[in-house]
């Protein structure tokens, strides 16, 4: 069961990270300053395509290993279950992430 949060986790991180990128992209800027409304903004419009892309991601990853639907929606409730935790791991992770590419593109 560890092994699929973990997995999970990273889906969700990879996810995180990508959007961020396209929103950088977009928007034609370097890094987010409103970090908590963006999140805030990008969560409440994509929290369902993120469940799906996880189940998606998992049934391509694990293949016969997959376990089913149901253990993987069960993590998924548990994960989501509070927006407002949610939003603070993705803006810390945003933030780290921001932190990192900025002091990279200065070297």
């Amino acid at each position: 069961m560890s092994n699929y949060l973990n997995t999970i986790k990273e889906l969700i991180t990879f996810y995180v990270k990508t959007n961020y990128e396209y929103y950088l992209e977009k928007h034609k800027i370097e890094s987010i300053n409103n970090i908590n409304d963006i999140v805030d903004e990008i969560y409440t419009q994509n929290k369902t395509h993120l469940k799906s892309f996880i189940i998606s991601s998992m049934k391509e990853l694990l293949k016969d290993e997959y376990p089913s639907d149901l253990i993987i929606q069960n993590i998924l409730i548990d994960i989501f279950r509070d927006d407002n935790l949610c939003k603070r791991r993705l803006i810390t992770e945003i933030e780290l992430y921001q932190k990192n590419n900025m002091s990279n593109n200065n070297e």
